[in-house]
């Protein structure tokens, strides 16, 4: 009995651990194959602008959940790296829009290699779990995932739920925890 609630409280502290390493390895500005060391931020509007192709920069801010202003110094700093570039529609000078340069998809393809090593570990673990273990181990993710303060705080979930979104419309994808609403 002892040792089943020490293996309980193991993976417990284990768990904590993950999480305190991955928001580590959130804050290490890394070289993605391209000539800059980029932050998760930089990483981050890149692979937005990737995955909301026509986004407006307002949109961009809400997928992130962070400021316009944010977006602009960040756009800003990666246009002057040749990551991105800002253009604008004919007819609509207000709105500013971006797409990815070679270098920034580049950027892209080189974030997601650094964590394809990582993926493809996961992927060949969980094969060899059984299903009843699989379901445990996704009800305990379930859990972490629903009794998280990013619940009530994610920026598209306010978004869709203000504007009363039903679910016949157009769904939004928040870029940090990428869930769809």
């Amino acid at each position: 009995m002892d040792m089943d609630r020490n293996k309980r409280g193991s993976l417990i502290e284990k768990l904590y651990q993950t999480q305190n390493i991955m928001m580590c390895e959130l804050k290490i500005s890394r070289n993605y194959g391209t000539a800059h060391k980029l932050t998760y931020s930089d990483i981050c509007l890149l692979k937005c602008v990737k995955h909301n192709e026509g986004a407006r920069a307002s949109d961009l801010s809400q997928y992130l959940g962070i400021t316009n202003g944010a977006v602009a110094q960040l756009a800003k700093k990666l246009d002057k790296k040749g990551y991105l570039e800002p253009y604008r529609i004919a007819g609509n000078r207000k709105e500013v829009y971006y797409k990815l340069t070679d270098t920034g998809e580049a950027a892209c393809r080189g974030y997601d290699g650094h964590y394809g090593k990582l993926k493809s570990d996961l992927k060949e673990y969980i094969r060899g779990l059984d299903e009843d273990t699989t379901e445990k181990i996704i009800g305990m993710l379930d859990l972490i995932i629903k009794d998280t303060a990013v619940n009530e705080n994610c920026s598209i979930a306010q978004i869709v739920g203000q504007a009363g979104h039903s679910q016949g419309t157009t769904l939004k994808r928040c870029e940090k925890c990428q869930r769809i609403y």
